[in-house]
């Protein structure tokens, strides 16, 4: 009476196993496919609250258009465009394929969480977007070069005007491959859509 259970904890309490535990941790992000995450209990995946894309998600890129087909350009004399692959295996349309699809590299660059700036590797000019919704290449990121990045349910971003976010404005290009102007676009519409490419030569 009164001495301790040595056949049990001593607590007197029969010790039981721990409980597993589970959780959800990060995984490596999906090509460049950010804003996921796995979830080891489910085995399936769950977005991140807001669908903004991971931090992580800053490489060597080309922007895809779903309108058209296009990957945005940024040139050297400012002027924003988008451009179609143009592959053959004729020398010269290759070679000036090649060009095409340089010029189309940028490299996205988070500066706070869900906004960055977009660099054209080659110009060396930022994507900005004026007071009056048009695109072009700044030579320095000045405030009009800050964008809004959002993975949408489709699975293609969408880039708004950090310093125009009130109007509710997106970058987009037309089926031409012209940049649409701020005012004539809006979330449904595919030329507001872009998925992140791999630049070819890229070993990111």
């Amino acid at each position: 009476m009164g001495g301790v259970d040595h056949r049990r904890g001593a607590d007197g309490c029969t010790q039981k196993p721990s409980p597993k535990l589970t959780s959800c941790t990060p995984e490596p992000s999906f090509s460049l496919r950010a804003g996921w995450r796995m979830c080891s209990r489910r085995g399936g995946v769950s977005r991140r609250g807001g669908g903004w894309p991971e931090e992580d998600h800053r490489r060597l890129t080309r922007l895809y258009c779903m309108n058209g087909g296009h990957h945005l350009q940024i040139l050297s004399d400012g002027t924003v465009q988008g451009q179609r692959d143009g592959r053959d295996a004729h020398s010269k349309a290759a070679s000036r394929s090649a060009v095409m699809r340089s010029r189309a590299c940028t490299r996205i660059k988070s500066v706070d969480r869900g906004v960055v700036v977009i660099r054209g590797m080659e110009a060396e000019r930022y994507l900005a977007m004026s007071d009056d919704g048009r695109l072009y290449g700044s030579p320095s990121a000045t405030d009009e070069c800050y964008f809004l990045e959002k993975l949408e349910e489709n699975h293609y971003n969408t880039y708004q005007p950090q310093k125009y976010l009130d109007n509710n404005w997106f970058v987009g290009l037309k089926k031409n491959g012209r940049p649409k102007a701020g005012p004539r676009t809006h979330i449904g519409q595919k030329a507001v859509f872009f998925l992140p490419r791999k630049c070819d030569g890229s070993s990111e």
